[in-house]
């Protein structure tokens, strides 16, 4: 996700620029959702310092914000004073049914949310359904052009990517995520939330981790 920066004058006002900009900040069933592309108008904005872009060599290593869902349930105007009152809203009003597991409630929050619309990049038709309680399952097909340079590492870096989105948005306790090309199915592998816990994922190996949460290959690396 490529963030804005801000180059803010050096006057008495530095104070209340500042404040502004941490103002304007905000985090972020049964029928499959699609992701679609977000609008750049409503990508949150961060001051950062020299991040590199976003590609397959590192696509793992950042995810979305996580959404707390008794925090929501529990105050109707946002208590970090960063998320957007709107989405606040939205969060509060589906927080008791998300957290009774709900998959209607699920539905509407991954269609509000749109968790994985910056993987649009990286993947084409991304579906995601409400498989119960626990469980979202999630589908795309893969782009060929990533196929062509490294399979394995590339299919590993999307799943991981997307397991980690969805683990943000609802409290679920496991993504499945299947990759096709074509008709035929490439890459099918689950992810525990528990398995994600704990780990730094500026030092993990994308394909050694989803190997570790039973990851299956049909395809031979070019």
């Amino acid at each position: 996700m490529a963030d804005d920066k801000y180059n803010l004058p050096l006057d008495n006002d530095f104070t209340k620029q500042l404040r502004k900009i941490a103002g304007d900040l905000w985090g972020k069933a049964d029928t499959a959702v699609e992701a679609e592309p977000k609008p750049k108008k409503e990508k949150p904005k961060k001051v950062v310092v020299d991040q590199p872009p976003i590609g397959i060599h590192n696509l793992w290593k950042t995810a979305d914000e996580t959404i707390d869902w008794t925090d929501a349930m529990s105050h109707a105007m946002p208590s970090d004073g960063l998320t957007n009152p709107k989405a606040w809203r939205f969060f509060h009003e589906k927080a008791k049914d998300v957290l009774a597991g709900k998959t209607e409630a699920y539905s509407e929050v991954l269609k509000f949310s749109n968790p994985l619309g910056e993987l649009v990049e990286f993947a084409e038709g991304i579906s995601i359904r409400p498989a119960g309680a626990e469980r979202l399952e999630c589908r795309f097909t893969a782009k060929e052009k990533y196929l062509e340079e490294n399979p394995r590492k590339y299919c590993a870096a999307v799943s991981i990517r997307i397991a980690r989105d969805l683990f943000a948005c609802l409290p679920v306790e496991e993504v499945a995520v299947q990759v096709v090309s074509g008709e035929e199915e490439i890459m099918a592998v689950t992810y525990r939330r528990e398995q994600l816990l704990h780990r730094n994922f500026n030092f993990l190996d994308p394909e050694v981790f989803a190997e570790e949460c039973g990851a299956e290959y049909q395809l031979e690396d070019k």
